[in-house]
């Protein structure tokens, strides 16, 4: 506990950005565990969204932190949880056009199109190796995810999906990072998904949900939204301590975890190229922060 006080925001940040990523790595075995037992891609969208509504509701109710106390933060729930929506609704929707692994890699190159456009918005200062270990990151994630064996021919309805969901999480994390800066991140998030989650139910008007066959169904279920719950705190608070585009770099290794926890809850076996990837998207992310450290000394 005293070597925990003893970390910088910085450092927090990068943990809870970490823990986040890991976190977050559960809830793909998860799913796919609802899946197997019969559950939709519906049942799933809104049961997960609306566990991490009332979660982060709750925690705010409990430590006292009111909602919506102005029109303008009301205002910015609504963007955010639009976005947030149109980002779940977009993914899921890409799935059914797009292998797996194809619609990850696309939609976690909203780290650099987050990178370039807030260089634009001259709020962050591009240089040589943030761009490249960004990109050595999202090249590395299509080893882990396999993406290089034989696919079967692109689907443009998926590929405009997948961008939709990629630009979506641009905007959304890109208000989630100016939120978070004068304002508690729980109330943030909270406000936000209580937003989200009613947009996200209306896909029972398309798709009606299918409920698992067993109890073994219920407890995949069970077991995304309570981590998808979790997740949404570290992210959150992630977010407000190192900033959007850091904390959506460092979450580039949640694909890595997914992979992992395949392998130890579904008894999948990697290829040698996916452990390679993995030691790309680490290697990239190491060689970021050591570059950052040193531009931080230099500035002081």
């Amino acid at each position: 506990m005293n070597w925990f006080s003893k970390l910088s925001a910085t450092q927090l940040g990068i943990l809870l950005a970490i823990a986040s990523a890991v976190i977050m790595g559960v809830h793909a075995p998860a799913e796919r565990g609802v899946f197997a037992d019969g559950g939709n891609v519906a049942l799933v969208m809104v049961v997960t969204t609306w566990a991490r509504a009332l979660v982060l509701a709750l925690f705010c109710c409990v430590t006292r932190k009111a909602l919506y106390q102005s029109r303008e933060d009301t205002k910015q729930a609504f963007i955010g949880g639009a976005f947030q929506t149109l980002s779940i609704f977009c993914t899921f929707s890409a799935l059914y056009y797009l292998p797996a692994p194809l619609v990850i890699i696309i939609i976690y190159s909203h780290a650099l199109m987050l990178l370039f456009f807030m260089a634009w918005r001259r709020e962050i200062k591009l240089d040589v190796t943030t761009v490249l270990t960004t990109i050595s990151a999202l090249g590395g994630l299509s080893f882990v995810l396999d993406l290089w064996h034989p696919q079967s021919s692109a689907n443009w309805l998926g590929i405009g999906l997948s961008f939709m969901a990629a630009l979506a999480t641009v905007s959304r994390v890109y208000v989630y990072g100016h939120q978070t800066k004068t304002r508690n991140p729980a109330v943030v998030g909270a406000e936000n998904f209580l937003v989200a989650a009613p947009l996200a139910s209306l896909i029972v008007l398309v798709s009606p949900l299918q409920m698992p066959a067993s109890t073994v169904g219920y407890m995949w279920l069970g077991l995304a939204s309570v981590v998808l719950a979790l997740g949404s705190f570290c992210i959150f608070y992630g977010i407000s301590l190192i900033g959007a585009f850091r904390n959506s770099l460092f979450m580039k290794i949640e694909p890595v975890f997914t992979c992992l926890f395949s392998v130890w809850f579904l008894n999948e076996v990697l290829k040698p190229q996916q452990y390679l990837g993995i030691a790309v998207v680490v290697g990239s992310l190491v060689i970021y922060q050591i570059s950052e450290q040193r531009r931080v000394k230099l500035r002081i």
